[in-house]
């Protein structure tokens, strides 16, 4: 025995458990081949985590996606709490003085109107039209001009765009 303290803990997790050699059985002639790789068993079961490391870390990983789904809840939940009917109310504001505007100039042109018809029953030069007194104009004929013509009115523009002394 000796004087040192023992663990605590199960030192079966850190050092893997010793394995009985196995005879290899070599034939009578070795032929030599390339080089193999060989993978020992021994470190493979080493760099597996105790039961109770992977449990904690399964919780860390499960606690960050939840801290995440409720950062994600909260701000969700800030936008339709405060700032949607923040900017539904400035939007209706608006519309309300859009109409009260509206309001405002139909009875503008209302009493425009008004105003015509009362100077219009004053006036005796003006009356209501007939349809038997409704005169029709045939359209002018319009000659098309030559492309030289077009043209040379298109440089005349061009040369006193470009030679004018201004800036």
């Amino acid at each position: 025995m000796s004087a040192l303290r023992q663990s605590d803990f199960s030192t079966d997790y850190y050092y893997p458990p010793t394995q009985p050699q196995e005879a290899v059985k070599q034939p009578n002639i070795v032929k030599r081949s390339p080089a193999k790789v060989f993978q020992s068993q021994a470190f493979h079961d080493s760099n597996t985590l105790p039961k109770n490391l992977k449990t904690l870390s399964l919780i860390q990983k499960g606690s960050f996606a939840l801290a995440i789904a409720t950062m994600t809840a909260s701000i969700s939940l800030y936008a339709s709490t405060v700032k949607i009917p923040k900017l539904w109310s400035q939007e209706y504001q608006h519309l309300e003085d859009l109409q009260l505007q509206e309001r405002q100039l139909v009875a503008v042109n209302e009493t425009i109107k008004f105003q015509l018809a009362q100077e219009a029953s004053q006036d005796s030069q003006l009356s209501i039209s007939k349809p038997e007194s409704a005169i029709f104009i045939s359209p002018a004929q319009v000659q098309a001009r030559k492309v030289s013509e077009l043209e040379q009115n298109q440089q005349k523009i061009a040369e006193l765009k470009y030679n004018s002394l201004g800036y």
